[in-house]
């Protein structure tokens, strides 16, 4: 029974829960999902291998109204594409914890979208792909989508406050943060 959910994993035809477009442009400011869906934004503020790392990820609907967000404190990490997956990996636990159905992951990291499409291409984090692939068939859909700085601000900017303020422990919120609430109604004025 294993073996046939593996195959059945790495055979999926074009209906895929990998929903990754091959070229993607940079937004400057942040686009809804469809209105079944939920858009997550997610960023980890790695800046060293030997400090904490910061994750976020912050949950919108389709009119751009925050349903939840969340920080995490992290342990030291070697790289930043070692701790993408690992925040994409708590987001996604989050999302399925908390029943989401479709989700559109976006992220800044170019790199972590093209490692999930391809993972052979990046067999040093073949483990953490292969937790992300395994997760992301707990969902009816999940598609990814590249973010500019810009229109990633908000998880950004909660990733940062854990190292910048010191905020290491951890929440899961209703709504959007306070600090933040001016910049989330601003962008959803899209």
């Amino acid at each position: 029974m294993e073996e046939a959910k593996l195959w059945k994993g790495l055979n999926r035809a074009r209906n895929s829960p990998l929903n990754c477009p091959s070229a993607l442009v940079l937004a400057r400011s942040w686009s809804p999902p469809l209105q079944s869906q939920v858009k997550c934004n997610i960023h980890a503020n790695w800046r060293n291998n030997k400090l904490h790392y910061g994750g976020s990820w912050i949950t919108r609907d389709y009119q751009g109204r925050v349903n939840h967000h969340a920080r995490e404190a992290f342990t030291s990490s070697p790289d930043r594409l070692t701790v993408e997956p690992r925040v994409l990996l708590w987001a996604l636990q989050s999302l399925r914890d908390l029943h989401v159905q479709e989700v559109v992951i976006g992220s800044d990291l170019s790199e972590l979208v093209e490692a999930i499409k391809r993972p052979a291409d990046w067999p040093k984090y073949r483990w953490l792909l292969q937790q992300v692939v395994k997760l992301i068939g707990a969902f009816p859909m999940v598609g990814f989508e590249i973010e500019s700085a810009t229109s990633n601000f908000l998880a950004r900017e909660i990733a940062r406050s854990v190292l910048r303020n010191g905020l290491f422990q951890s929440y899961l919120a209703l709504g959007g943060p306070s600090q933040l609430h001016d910049r989330i109604r601003q962008e959803s004025t899209f």
